[in-house]
């Protein structure tokens, strides 16, 4: 969003252009990550992306690609988005229950509980859309939205509802993996290709449009967005020293299927501390 934006005359011209290619690369990253997320599902019989964050990015992709989203290009990103998020959610009903057995509750009705949870941050999502594209929150010289100069700023918009959704996969999916005890759904090339989709997209794509672009862009840098970025980063960083680990406790099936294999070691120590 903000494809549209016309700066002021002492803004440098490549700005939009720059956010924009950087938005698009960082689209792509996040494309590739989706698609080896789906992959690695069926291969492994489990899903990557964390039930609650997955059902709170497509309810995004979808509010945005009907209600907020104006630019074609914007609209075929989320769609394309959205179609490759079927598979994400294909692999959640058909192969989450493996990651369930500790609690029969949930794995007897996990696609009732996924429901509930789109349908809950779906009407999340257009409430705080509506209520920002109502009131015509964060109007600026050069932002422009339906064709109108110091409109919403949809840029914003996108910005606070983004920062919030990267924070919740990377906290998920770090404490995922600390509580499977297993590499299921997931692999080097999904954490890379997310990591960097949100650095180039997100992260440097903002931080740009902040700093040749003041006036218009001063929340990048105010305390809550620093600390939604930064603490997403921190959980991204400390994600690869966390797989390494969990990656020795993984064992993989015949099937493909990966589950946690605790060593004659730990097992022992287990033991010991139940005696």
């Amino acid at each position: 969003m903000g494809s549209s934006d016309i700066p002021p005359p002492h803004v440098s011209s490549h700005v939009v252009p720059v956010c924009n290619a950087l938005l698009q690369l960082g689209g792509g990253l996040w494309t590739i990550c989706y698609i080896l997320l789906t992959r690695e599902s069926i291969k492994s019989q489990s899903y990557g992306m964390p039930m609650f964050a997955l059902a709170f990015n497509f309810a995004w992709e979808l509010v945005y690609a009907l209600t907020v989203a104006e630019a074609t290009l914007e609209k075929i990103c989320f769609g394309i988005w959205l179609a490759i998020d079927c598979g994400l959610v294909y692999g959640l009903l058909k192969y989450g229950h493996n990651e369930w057995n500790h609690a029969p509750a949930v794995k007897n009705h996990l696609g009732s509980i996924f429901i509930v949870l789109l349908g809950g941050c779906v009407v999340g999502h257009w409430a705080f859309a509506k209520w920002w594209l109502d009131n015509g929150l964060g109007a600026r010289q050069g932002k422009f939205y339906v064709g109108k100069d110091m409109g919403p700023d949809t840029t914003e918009l996108g910005f606070w509802s983004a920062a919030v959704a990267q924070l919740i996969l990377s906290a998920a999916s770090l404490s995922q993996l600390l509580i499977r005890g297993h590499t299921g759904g997931v692999t080097w090339s999904v954490w890379a290709s997310r990591f960097l989709g949100t650095i180039v997209g997100l992260d440097m794509n903002y931080v740009w449009a902040w700093y040749f672009w003041r006036e218009a862009h001063t929340y990048v840098m105010s305390p809550f967005a620093i600390f939604l970025l930064g603490t997403g980063l921190a959980c991204d960083l400390a994600y690869p020293f966390v797989y390494l680990q969990v990656q020795k406790t993984t064992k993989v099936l015949d099937g493909g299927r990966k589950i946690r294999f605790e060593t004659e070691h730990v097992s022992a120590t287990r033991r010991e501390k139940h005696l």
